[in-house]
């Protein structure tokens, strides 16, 4: 997957197919995280910003950088993501 801007679009596509990576629902996807389904719908729908504290759970729970959620930089991804993007 190919840098993106940092538009709301743009990081919704990249949650998106990471969650598809993982092979799980938006309910799972967040639940793990520590994210309602409610909350974090908007996020990948781009209809809301991804926040920052949401983004982190996300970085913690399935070692995406911050760097990939809000600008596509794939240098420290997962093998597993990188493979796959």
């Amino acid at each position: 997957m190919e840098e993106l801007a940092d538009s709301i679009e743009a990081v919704a596509a990249r949650l998106k197919r990471v969650r598809h990576i993982h092979k799980l629902s938006k309910k799972d996807f967040a639940e793990r995280a520590g994210i309602s389904e409610q909350a974090y719908g908007p996020y990948e729908n781009a209809r809301r910003d991804l926040s920052l504290e949401s983004a982190k759970k996300l970085r913690k729970t399935y070692g995406i950088s911050l760097e990939f959620i809000y600008f596509g930089k794939i240098d420290d991804l997962p093998h597993r993501i990188t493979k796959e993007l």
